[in-house]
């Protein structure tokens, strides 16, 4: 009977200690993830303001060419 108690126990022990593992080496992965995924929205983000800047910029382009266009010259 004690025999067997013993083994119950150390079989728990055995599964804890997988459980322990394994629960850090799922922090290690979720950390590399979280790193990944703010790097890439950082990426994301920047790669945005630079379209947005690039918009802003050909829209006033092609104001200023059109005001050029449409403007009445006057030869003297």
């Amino acid at each position: 009977h004690h025999n067997k108690l013993e083994e119950l126990v150390a079989e728990l022990s055995a599964s804890l200690s997988n459980i322990k593992h394994e629960q850090e080496f799922m922090e290690v992965r979720e950390r590399i993830h979280r790193a990944i995924n703010e790097n890439t929205n950082s990426r994301v983000v920047m790669w945005s303001c630079f379209e947005a800047f690039i918009l802003l910029a050909m829209a006033l382009g092609q104001v200023y060419y059109l005001k050029r266009f449409f403007e009445v010259r006057r030869v003297v």
